[in-house]
């Protein structure tokens, strides 16, 4: 039997303060598709039956710890084996935290065990959703290994993670950076085989246990040192033709390490129905949220504020701002894609916005931002936390915002005060 590591760990890498329903989500170092998980939740929650917390948390390093080491890994606890508190989150807020352990003294497997609000004082129900578990080995003391895995993708990528162009052209080409970490005690050798895939079908049809499938495109890892990570281009790959896709990347896929390969969670991304200027957001340092900003910071109820919101153009070609529109919401619906913003109505005709700006000769060069201003934008007339979410282009005079409504609306909170 495992031997528990943590029994009561109170949180864990990456923590967002949601808001109030269905977002908290355990899990290993690993990207869901756009909207897959999202649910509807509140910025307001008012009792604890609601679930605050969306978490992840991220790989210890080394993998496999020597008997009663003290090891580092990314998570927070409070009555666990490690005794850690998280301080006030605000809502849509992200936090990291670094923490150390002390492995067991016997020798053999070992549950490592997280536990996000382990009091239950935040959601009376953390105990069945705020837990999540990772199996490890304790190894005796000078235990000489390599495992590689993909690196988790860093919260300032999650919607647009490292391909390039950023929003790829469905049918079209693009390269990605695929990051490798050693969480072993000992260097890889150079040339261990990273096989990576672009077609589901392709990836779905393999029995990729076996160590005779290099992948579609197919990759020599450098030599990576203990506790490092190395990235690598992989070019040759192909968008597919829906609003994502995915990059599967297989590691060790001759078997040069073990006696099968690694199949990591890989990653998603975000594709264009188009090549042109294409619109999106920039995104906070480290945090879900986007660069978008209110003066006064702290608006009074049914008064007025100016916005501020950083735009990028994402695409291949120049592009005009047009038409932008805000819109405020305590209540995320219909069109909430993962964790992100809101709009009524579609992509290229919005509805229910509370202001609107027409700009005028404004053009963003590929690849580069501007930050846009919004005056005199009606406040909410509630007092508490908003989600403020901004839609560049609301028009679509640029042909590939109306054919790429998959994109993530860029948003950002605010608190509205009597």
């Amino acid at each position: 039997m495992a031997t528990p590591v943590a029994a009561r760990v109170l949180a864990a890498c990456l923590l967002l303060a949601a808001a109030s329903a269905a977002l908290a989500s355990g899990y290993a170092p690993s990207r869901r598709p756009p909207g897959e998980g999202a649910g509807t939740f509140s910025a307001t929650p008012d009792s604890a039956s609601t679930d605050p917390f969306y978490w992840r948390f991220d790989w210890p390093i080394p993998i496999n710890p020597e008997a009663g080491k003290t090891q580092k890994t990314t998570l927070c606890g409070e009555a666990g084996d490690a005794v850690y508190k998280l301080q006030e989150l605000l809502p849509l807020q992200t936090k990291l935290l670094k923490v150390s352990f002390k492995a067991p003294d016997t020798l053999g497997a070992a549950t490592l065990r997280i536990f996000v609000d382990s009091g239950c004082t935040a959601f009376n129900g953390s105990a069945e959703e705020n837990q999540d578990t990772l199996e490890i080995a304790v190894v005796a003391a000078g235990t000489k290994y390599v495992y590689l895995e993909l690196a988790a993708i860093p919260i300032g990528e999650w919607y647009y993670p490292p391909v390039n162009p950023s929003v790829p052209v469905r049918n079209g080409g693009y390269s990605a950076d695929v990051s490798i970490v050693n969480l072993g005690t000992a260097p890889s050798d150079a040339g261990v085989k990273l096989a990576v895939y672009y077609s589901k079908d392709v990836y779905k049809s393999l029995n990729l246990s076996e160590c005779t499938h290099l992948g579609q495109v197919g990759v020599d890892l450098p030599k990576i040192a203990p506790g490092k990570t190395k990235t690598v281009t992989v070019t040759g790959l192909k968008a597919p033709d829906v609003n994502w896709g995915r990059v599967e990347a297989v590691v060790d896929a001759s078997c040069t390490l073990g006696p099968t390969p690694t199949v990591t969670e890989g990653f998603w991304y975000y594709t264009a129905g188009k090549a042109g200027a294409l619109l999106g957001g920039v995104n906070n340092k480290g945090q879900y949220t986007f660069s978008i900003k209110t003066t006064p910071k702290k608006p009074k109820v049914n008064g007025t504020m100016t916005v501020k919101v950083k735009i990028i153009n994402l695409g291949d070609a120049d592009g005009s701002v047009g038409r932008v529109d805000v819109f405020a919401s305590q209540t995320f619906g219909d069109d909430l894609i993962d964790i992100g913003g809101y709009y009524g109505g579609s992509r290229c005709s919005p509805t229910g916005f509370i202001s609107s700006l027409n700009t005028t000769d404004l053009v963003i060069k590929a690849g580069k931002s501007k930050t846009v201003k919004i005056a005199d934008v009606p406040a909410p007339g509630k007092a508490g936390w908003w989600s403020i979410s901004v839609v560049p282009d609301a028009a679509c005079a640029n042909p590939a915002d109306g054919a790429s409504p998959g994109l993530p609306t860029p948003y950002s909170t605010v608190e509205v005060v009597a």
